[in-house]
């Protein structure tokens, strides 16, 4: 059964306008902005009342935890030579350690960037090593 022109007009208007729709009203929240610390650093009113996910580095010295609890630190974390004051509020994935690479997900407050999820890898403990060849002819 074929459609008559009155319908698929019809029918185009309406997909188009729920099309139309969904993207006016995205509040654009299902997407987070991925930045360097160093961009943050220099243009903090970019970022200011925004849930953003930062990376960087995890400057060595700088863990301090809250006594008596195991997930509530301040560090700060580190690229390009910029520096940016770090509160987590959860407990810190295995990984996390002093100049490891992490990616935080918060907000910057008050200069200091406030975050409960994170996701770091350890800096060296999986860099390749030289192989050496078992079949490789031995001297002597």
């Amino acid at each position: 059964m074929a459609l008559s022109l009155g319908t698929k007009l019809a029918f185009g208007i309406v997909v188009g306008g729920a099309v139309a729709f969904m993207i006016l009203s995205s509040t654009g929240e299902g997407v987070l902005e991925y930045v360097y610390v160093d961009k943050v650093v220099e243009a903090p009113q970019n970022y200011a009342g925004r849930t953003i996910k930062i990376h960087g580095i995890v400057v060595a010295k700088s863990i301090q935890r809250k006594k008596g609890t195991t997930g509530d630190l301040t560090f700060v974390v580190e690229y390009e030579g910029k520096r940016l004051p770090v509160h987590y509020t959860n407990i810190p994935p295995d990984t996390f350690q002093e100049e490891g690479e992490v990616v935080l997900t918060g907000r910057l407050q008050d200069g200091v960037f406030e975050s409960d999820d994170m996701s770091a890898k350890c800096p060296s403990k999986y860099e390749e090593e030289t192989v050496v060849k078992a079949d490789a002819p031995s001297k002597g």
